[in-house]
């Protein structure tokens, strides 16, 4: 094995995780028919407030947000590079930053590939990734995600039988092979590979695992977090203790696709026609479906990795 060892980050992350620490928020919340202005630590604090006298549609909520001098972020920055660096025991970083035309975007999905995240972004996160770029030598990655880099560079450095780490807090890490650090789960590398486990968090209502079986999970469950969900062109109601159930006991991976084939067919018995985000009209068969949803979850080993589920 190559000596060398090589820390690759997700540069957004920690832009905006910096940027996020170094602001507080708050809202401002006016009463539409008296002027009354009041502010409240969150929109969850302001319900409590005015409990069953008014309706929240009585008022126009405004998001606060107040920055501390850019020096305090750019200083968290250099702190968590330097201890990622260390934690990794690496000799070199890599830090990507994303970039324009993530191909996922286009995916025909019945909402945006990441629609339901919320709009609101730390003031300072421009500046934090500017640093990143100019300061850090940041890389920029277009037409895929930063998750996808960080798994091509985990999988060259299985190729080459070298230490390359993904440096990441996001759970797709956890379905590709190769080194990955998650530094506020876990207090060194793990190395990750094969058919993998899953298991039932917070009382059923997550999961959590590794190796292929995690990828698999998500491609039979989908991710709230990015907005897709294999089930809804269906109407179907399927859950993590569902998506456990079908998995759990799979031995191989031809197990687990049989599986998942068969619950998919459950759901698409025959080619289904539905409008997509994008207001157009899709038909699709049960291994288009498939494949469409897989692409959601499949972080690309290299360039022109594309998921075939018929293959």
């Amino acid at each position: 094995m190559t000596s060398k060892t090589i820390a690759v980050i997700d540069g957004d992350i920690v832009a905006f995780r910096c940027a996020a620490a170094n602001e507080s928020r708050s809202i401002r919340v006016t009463h539409k028919v008296t002027g009354q202005v009041t502010e409240h630590a969150h929109r969850t604090a302001f319900k409590a407030h005015i409990g069953n006298d008014f309706s929240i549609d009585e008022f126009v909520v405004e998001d606060v947000q107040n920055t501390e001098d850019i020096s305090h972020a750019f200083h968290a920055i250099n702190t968590t590079i330097r201890a990622l660096k260390e934690s990794c025991k690496a000799s070199k970083v890599e830090i990507y930053l994303s970039g324009k035309n993530n191909f996922r975007d286009e995916l025909p999905l019945p909402a945006k590939y990441k629609s339901g995240r919320s709009d609101i972004k730390p003031l300072q996160l421009k500046e934090c990734r500017d640093y990143l770029l100019k300061q850090k030598g940041a890389i920029i990655v277009d037409n895929y995600e930063v998750d996808d880099r960080l798994a091509m560079r985990c999988y060259d450095g299985l190729k080459a039988k070298q230490k390359i780490i993904a440096c990441t807090l996001d759970g797709d890490q956890n379905g590709v092979a190769g080194w990955m650090y998650n530094w506020n789960k876990m207090d060194k590398p793990k190395f990750v590979n094969g058919l993998g486990e899953i298991e039932l968090v917070k009382d059923n209502k997550d999961f959590d695992g590794y190796g292929r079986k995690f990828f698999y999970a998500q491609w039979v469950l989908g991710d709230s977090v990015d907005a897709f969900k294999p089930s809804e062109l269906a109407n179907k109601k399927f859950g993590v203790v569902a998506m456990y159930k079908l998995l759990a006991e799979c031995k191989t991976d031809k197990e687990c696709v049989e599986a998942i084939y068969n619950q998919y067919k459950k759901w698409y018995p025959n080619p289904i026609t539905y409008t997509a985000w994008d207001g157009k009209e899709y038909t699709k068969n049960v291994i288009e479906i498939m494949n469409m949803y897989a692409a959601c979850a499949h972080m690309k080993r290299f360039e022109d990795d594309v998921f075939d589920t018929e293959k």
